[in-house]
C-alpha cells in the first residue's frame, strides 16, 4: 500500500527532480516509510514513490524498481496475492520477496497481457527506458487509485488527484460537486478537478493508444453454487492474510466482516462507534463466538468531526461518506504492527446486499434516468448536468433495469466504497483489504438471477447460510447498519447535506 507518482515529458518543458519531491512530501501520508524518486537519464520520465512496508521491508524492495534487464522501472501501490504461485509459473528470477519486482519482472515477461495473470489489488506504471514508453494500469474493480492527466505535451499519474492538480493547474468541477451530493462521488472517469481524470478499474493507460478497458464481468457461466462460492471466498480469505506484520480485521454487528473473520486465523478485531449510536453489542456477540479478542473504539461528534478535518486536510478534495472519519479513527488506534486489517466491502454488491434497490428493480420492466435519480440519490434529476445524465441513459442503454442495477453497483458504488477505505486506512498508515472483491467471485454470480443471491426472499443467501455454518446465529438476526456515524434524529438526507457543508466549508469550495 503506497503512493505513486509520474511525469512524462514529449517536449523540452521538462519537469524538475525537485519539484516532483515537493509534490511527493505531499501525499507521505500514502507510504511514510521510504520516499524515493528514479529520473530518466534525458529527463523524459519521473518516478516518485511513497512506501508503506507491508511484504519485505528491505532496502531491495524499495521503489521505484528498476528490472533486473535495466530496461523497465515501475512505481506500484498494492498487493499482488499470488505473486509466488506466479513466480513458479513464469519461471520468475527476483532478488526479493516483494510482489513489487514480480510484478516488474512478469511484464518484462509478458507485457501487456500480465495483466491476465493478476490477483489482488494494484494501481501501477511502468517506463521502458528505450523506447521512451509508458503503461499504467488499474485492478480490475477498482480497490486501489489511479488518476492522470494528459495535456501540454505531458502525462501525469497518481494516487491522489489533488496532488495532480498542483501540477497540472485547473478548477474544481461544478459537475462532479453535483455528481458528489447526489451519488457520493464523481462518476466513473471524472475527478473534483478538471484537469484530472480517474483511471477506470478495469483500465490500463498507454502511451501510445490511452486509456483502454481489459477487464469486465463475464456473463458466461463460469459456476457459482454454494459449495463453490465458499471454496473461493475461503481462498481469497486466506490469500489476503499474506504479509510481514500483523492482521486485524473491522467488525461490525452485521454479516459481512462477521463472517471474513469467521474463515480467517485473525485473533484481534476492532469496532469504532459514537456515544450512543454503536454495534458494540453485535461485535461483541460475535468475536466471542468467534473465540477473537475485539477492541470498542467509541468517539464523540467532535472528535468524528475533527477526524474529517483531519482527512480533508490530508487528501484535499471532499469525503464520500459521514463514516470516514471512524474508520480513519479506528485505524489509528491500532497499534504499529498491526499494518493489514480485513474489512467486509463488496458484499453488498457481490450479493446483491442493497435489497430494497435490487428489489425494486427486479420488478422493472422498464427503467428511466429520472426514476432511478430519484431512487437512488439525496439529489435531484434537475441538479444534475447532461454529462451526468448522458452518462447514467448510456449505463442503461439495451439492458434491463437489474442489469443496469448491477451495473451500476458495480462500476460506480464500489469503487466509491473502495476509495471510501483507501483514504481513511491510508491516512492512518494501514492497509485494507477486501477478500470479497475479487474478479473471480464476481464473475461467479455476475447476471445470476436475483433469486439465487435471495433465496427464500433473504438477502445475500450464500453468505447467511456460511454464517449459520459459523455459529453466527446473532449476526443473522441483526439488521444491516455498518458503522454509522449518524447522531441524534437526524434523516439521512439531512446527514449527508450537514456532512457535505462541512466538507465543502473546509476545503473553502463555497
Amino acid at each position: 500500500m503506497c503512493g505513486i507518482l509520474a511525469v512524462f515529458s514529449n517536449t523540452n518543458h521538462y519537469f524538475s527532480e525537485a519539484k516532483l519531491d515537493v509534490h511527493l512530501r505531499a501525499q507521505t501520508w500514502r507510504g511514510p516509510d521510504y520516499t524515493g524518486v528514479w529520473v530518466d537519464s534525458q529527463r523524459r520520465a519521473l518516478l516518485g514513490h511513497n512506501r508503506l512496508t507491508i511484504l519485505d521491508a528491505s532496502s531491495g524492495a524499495n521503489m521505484p524498481m528498476s528490472s533486473a534487464c535495466g530496461r523497465y522501472a515501475l512505481v506500484y501501490n498494492g498487493e499482488i496475492y499470488n505473486h509466488e504461485q506466479l513466480r513458479v509459473r513464469f519461471n520468475l528470477v527476483c532478488k526479493t520477496r516483494s510482489d513489487s519486482e514480480t510484478l516488474l519482472e512478469l511484464y518484462v515477461k509478458l507485457g501487456t497481457e500480465c495483466l491476465s495473470y493478476l490477483e489482488g489489488m494494484f494501481a501501477f506504471v511502468i517506463y521502458d527506458k528505450i523506447e521512451n514508453r509508458f503503461f499504467a494500469a488499474r485492478d480490475q474493480l477498482g480497490i486501489k487509485p489511479l488518476f492522470y492527466s494528459a495535456a501540454n505535451g505531458q502525462t501525469t499519474f497518481g494516487s491522489e488527484p489533488a496532488v495532480l492538480r498542483d501540477i497540472v493547474g485547473g478548477g474544481v468541477s461544478d459537475i462532479a460537486i453535483a455528481e458528489w451530493k447526489a451519488f457520493r462521488r464523481p462518476l466513473a472517469g471524472r475527478t473534483f478537478f478538471d484537469r484530472v481524470s480517474e483511471l477506470k478499474p478495469g483500465h490500463y493507460y498507454d502511451s501510445k493508444r490511452g486509456e483502454h478497458p481489459y477487464w469486465m464481468p463475464t456473463e458466461e457461466d463460469v459456476g457459482g453454487d454454494y459449495e463453490e462460492f465458499k471454496e473461493e471466498l475461503v481462498r481469497s480469505v486466506t490469500s489476503h492474510l499474506i504479509n510481514d506484520f500483523q492482521t486485524v480485521s473491522l467488525l461490525s454487528g452485521g454479516l459481512d466482516s462477521a463472517v471474513i473473520l469467521g474463515l480467517s486465523d485473525i485473533e484481534k478485531s476492532y469496532t469504532v462507534g459514537l456515544e450512543g449510536n454503536n454495534e458494540f453489542e453485535g461485535a461483541t456477540d460475535s468475536a466471542g463466538v468467534l473465540g477473537v479478542d475485539l477492541v470498542k473504539v467509541q468517539i464523540t461528534q467532535d472528535e468524528l468531526e475533527a477526524s474529517w478535518a483531519e482527512l480533508l486536510s490530508s487528501r484535499r478534495e471532499p469525503l464520500s461518506v459521514p463514516n470516514e472519519g471512524l474508520i480513519y479513527t479506528v485505524c489509528k488506534s491500532m497499534n504499529a504492527e498491526e499494518k493489514v486489517v480485513l474489512t467486509g466491502e463488496g458484499a453488498d454488491e457481490l450479493l446483491f446486499g442493497y435489497d430494497r434497490i435490487f428489489r425494486w428493480g427486479s420488478g422493472l420492466q422498464s427503467l428511466s434516468v429520472a426514476e432511478f435519480v430519484n431512487r437512488y440519490t439525496y439529489s435531484s434529476y434537475d441538479a444534475l448536468s447532461l454529462d451526468t445524465l448522458d452518462y447514467l441513459a448510456d449505463c442503461m442503454r439495451d439492458k434491463k433495469p437489474i442489469e443496469f442495477l448491477e451495473d451500476f453497483f458495480i462500476g460506480v458504488h464500489l469503487p466509491g466504497l473502495l476509495r471510501r477505505m483507501d483514504g481513511a486506512s491510508m491516512c492512518a498508515s494501514k492497509e485494507a483489504r477486501v477478500p470479497f472483491v475479487t474478479t473471480k467471485l464476481f464473475n461467479m454470480l455476475y447476471r445470476e438471477p436475483i433469486e439465487k443471491r435471495h433465496i427464500d426472499g433473504l438477502p445475500k443467501s450464500y453468505l447467511r447460510r456460511l454464517a449459520k455454518e459459523l455459529g453466527l446465529e446473532g449476526a443473522l438476526s441483526r439488521a444491516k447498519v455498518g458503522f454509522s456515524a449518524t447522531v441524534g434524529q437526524v434523516s439521512k438526507a439531512d446527514e449527508y447535506t450537514r456532512f457535505q457543508n462541512f466538507c465543502l466549508d473546509n476545503l473553502g469550495w463555497r
